[in-house]
């Protein structure tokens, strides 16, 4: 189903990262995904939005001077606290949502089928990605915090690059 201005997204895809993303605990082992966009492939964990922000900030944080005392350098600890915000916001997102949820529930299914178009997912959020360029090697072996956009995506399968691959594992 094509999104009015935007590119087509797999409805399937759309699901599953919509359910992710509905999730109240951490994932550490969530469904490892191989996505295709334009050129490039992408292999991670598929992880709810609200952690991957999460987790942004901790990265960020470690990235910065850490005081005796444990004050961050002001200078470079906006990015975390920034990164922070945007997490605790999905979470209240998240809670807003499931209430809203079972209103709708209640609406005629005509009502239901034009909410449902409003709220889509939009984005795909991953740990631990790795990033295959055209013609080149993996451009983040060691794997990184990945978000793209669910309409860029052209394919996409379960199963990480390493075991999508002959050869790989």
């Amino acid at each position: 189903m094509a999104r009015s201005g935007s590119a087509e997204v797999d409805r399937v895809l759309e699901i599953v990262v919509g359910e992710i993303n509905s999730l109240s605990e951490p994932q550490g082992g969530g469904p490892p995904v191989t996505l295709t966009l334009g050129g490039s492939v992408v292999s991670g964990t598929i992880i709810p939005d609200w952690q991957w922000f999460d987790e942004v900030e901790h990265a960020a944080r470690a990235g910065f001077t850490v005081h005796t005392g444990g004050s961050i350098d002001d200078e470079h600890g906006g990015w975390a606290r920034l990164f922070r915000g945007v997490s605790e916001s999905l979470v209240r997102d998240r809670e807003e949502h499931r209430t809203v949820q079972n209103v709708v529930n209640g609406l005629s299914e005509r009502y239901r089928r034009l909410l449902a178009q409003e709220d889509r997912t939009s984005y795909i959020h991953l740990s631990g990605a790795r990033v295959l360029a055209p013609g080149g090697g993996p451009q983040s072996p060691g794997g990184v915090h990945w978000r793209g956009r669910l309409s860029a995506v052209s394919g996409w399968s379960f199963g990480h690059l390493d075991e999508a691959t002959p050869g790989g594992g």
